[in-house]
């Protein structure tokens, strides 16, 4: 049976030769999703489906295939790139509105993912079985796709994004996706399943009959049981070192360089940037942040920085400090653990530490901070760049030495003496 396997490497070459089942020794993507009498199943854009299917009981999608370029990481356009975690069972996609005055809701793709959005968190059961399952795949080089898992939409957003080439500030979906378990299948997919979801002669019951354990759970529970059947690796989430240095010739990495260079000499006012950083990362995620403010630059104990994030809200919320320790190192040399270990000391019971760099984390330190269950934000060189690349365009700014120049205006302001306890009073 032809199936994808997780985390296995497909060739995605042209011509598509569907009857190979092996290209340039890699199992050929065209001959697992080729289906006797249906067009074949492409990865051309960013998001891709086939025709609905008219089958006997309404129309239907059969299945939404979603491909990420890693190699776009760190461009020029778009520090805002995808985020696909199987591992950890969730992945961030965003869609493919590009252009400023135009209804992201429009886009051909996007108005795919929000008409499954709505069945994919539907209470009704039959409209449950009616979704499009998700398949994604992620590329670092063109021409290779990796299967990254069965996924599910959770949420959907719009967010304001930055295109120089396309003129400038534009509004988009950002999808956030549920990645599921496929433990019960020996971690891989069938295309049956695909291919009975194609047949216009099933009924939806019938076309999900060979859906994975998961697939099926949450067809029969819906959304409460996701949390259930996500995909779960227990094994160390170690960041690796290339992952957290952009190379020095992309735009991400000058980012970097910029930032290193413009705090050398005055490397104590880099906090205003790290809490600014933090801010804009936490937010990201969705939660709720407030920044409270910078220590003074001596006798703080590793302590640089104050702020805090908000859960929730009334009698169903609640508060936590934020230390932050801001540390402007060189960019190839890795983090100290013994720095990390001072913010630790700090912390109180339901206190979180934030720790943010221009370097990167060692596998050791990244293990420490693992083994010891330390409650510690962990910002590396390249996710600081990242950051400081939306925070300027978001903030209309023509370079990054400009808006460095503009944090850095406000830092006497910030600074204070109060205590760290202070800001769940704000």
């Amino acid at each position: 049976m032809k199936r994808f396997r997780m985390g296995e490497l497909y060739r995605y070459a042209r011509p598509t030769l569907p009857e190979e089942p092996v290209i340039d020794g890699l199992p050929n993507f065209h001959y697992v999703v080729a289906d006797p009498g249906q067009p074949t199943l492409q990865l051309e854009r960013g998001i891709n489906a086939p025709s609905a299917t008219r089958a006997v009981d309404g129309e239907r999608l059969a299945v939404i295939l979603l491909s990420s370029n890693e190699h776009k990481r760190g461009s020029a356009e778009n520090p805002w790139h995808d985020t696909l975690a199987p591992d950890e069972g969730f992945a961030r996609y965003f869609g493919d509105n590009k252009l400023p005055d135009v209804d992201p809701g429009t886009t051909l793709g996007n108005r795919t993912l929000l008409r499954q959005f709505d069945l994919h968190t539907s209470p009704d059961r039959a409209k449950r079985e009616r979704a499009a399952p998700i398949l994604l795949f992620r590329s670092s080089r063109k021409g290779f796709k990796e299967f990254a898992g069965l996924g599910l939409i959770t949420g959907a957003q719009r967010v304001t994004q930055f295109s120089e080439q396309n003129g400038g500030f534009f509004t988009n979906y950002l999808f956030d996706l549920a990645i599921l378990s496929l433990t019960k299948e020996d971690e891989s997919l069938p295309m049956l399943w695909i291919s009975d979801r194609r047949n216009p002669k099933h009924d939806a019951m019938v076309a999900n009959a060979y859906a994975p354990r998961a697939w099926q759970q949450w067809v029969k529970y819906g959304s409460p049981e996701i949390e259930r059947i996500k995909r779960r690796v227990a094994r160390y989430h170690i960041v690796r070192r290339q992952d957290q240095v952009m190379p020095a010739s992309s735009t991400i990495g000058k980012t970097l360089d910029t930032v290193y260079r413009f705090y050398e000499g005055k490397k104590h006012r880099f906090e205003a940037l790290a809490s600014l950083a933090c801010e804009s990362m936490v937010r990201g995620t969705g939660a709720g942040y407030r920044r409270g403010w910078l220590t003074r630059g001596t006798g703080d104990g590793g302590l640089d920085f104050v702020g805090r994030i908000d859960i929730g809200e009334g009698t169903w919320g609640t508060k936590l400090v934020v230390l932050g320790q801001a540390k402007c190192e060189k960019v190839d040399t890795p983090t100290g653990g013994v720095h990390i270990a001072r913010t630790v000391a700090r912390l109180r019971r339901g206190w979180v530490g934030a720790y943010v760099t221009t370097s990167f984390f060692s596998e050791a330190v990244q293990r420490e901070v693992h083994d010891d269950q330390y409650p510690v934000i962990l910002l590396n060189g390249a996710s600081l760049a990242g950051e400081v690349a939306k925070m300027r365009l978001a903030g209309g700014f023509a370079s990054d030495q400009q808006f460095l120049e503009h944090v850095d205006a406000g830092y006497e302001d910030q600074v204070s003496s109060r205590r760290p306890e202070e800001v769940l009073w704000d």
